[in-house]
């Protein structure tokens, strides 16, 4: 599956409230958007995740949306301890 291309994202006031509580930061949420190592598209979402060797708490995945009308992806929500499901 090809990566799409991501020239401009911001989060949502929900993604940011997510990244302060799980404690995940900016530039983490920009690396795993630049190199994820899961990518899922799920209808009009995107799944990405990374692992990050200094965390702990399994792959930190972040839900992205494009805004088509506006070249925007919008991160809608910051997840730790992501798992994809086997179908």
């Amino acid at each position: 599956m090809a990566k799409p291309a991501i020239k401009k994202w911001v989060l949502s006031p929900h993604a940011a409230i997510r990244m302060m509580e799980r404690g995940v930061s900016v530039d983490e949420i920009h690396q795993l958007i630049e190199s994820p190592d899961l990518l899922l598209a799920q209808g009009p979402k995107w799944v990405f995740a990374k692992s990050f060797a200094r965390r702990s708490d399994n792959l930190v995945a972040a839900i992205l949306l494009e805004r088509k009308d506006k070249d925007l992806w919008i991160v809608i929500t910051v997840m730790i301890n992501f798992q994809q499901k086997v179908k």
